[in-house]
């Protein structure tokens, strides 16, 4: 087990006090930076102004990234996660056919 460390940050005016396992101080700090980089975006724009919206709007960019960002041989992670979930359903269902089948 790491040890912890107190991570001071500031996003829209606000101070938070996060911690973080020390091997990951420096990647929640890429992931603060990212988050920044979204937040400048959405107040350049101009359109949001609230920073509670400010912040879901960043997020939601996120974590849209995210599911787009291609995986493996060109599969987006949004249709990854989706072949994965299906392949565990058929296993479940198949399992449970098969305990039905045994009593």
């Amino acid at each position: 087990m790491s040890d912890i460390v107190q991570v001071d940050i500031e996003l829209l005016g606000r101070h938070f006090t996060i911690g973080s396992p020390v091997d990951e101080r420096e990647t929640l700090l890429e992931a603060v930076r990212l988050l920044e980089g979204k937040i400048d975006m959405i107040q350049q724009h101009g359109k949001v102004m609230d920073a509670d919206k400010i912040a879901i709007m960043a997020a939601l960019n996120i974590a849209h990234d995210l599911l787009r960002t291609k995986v493996g041989e060109g599969l987006e992670m949004a249709s990854f996660q989706r072949k994965i979930r299906n392949m565990s359903e058929a296993a479940d269902t198949a399992l449970r056919e098969s305990q039905q089948a045994l009593f």
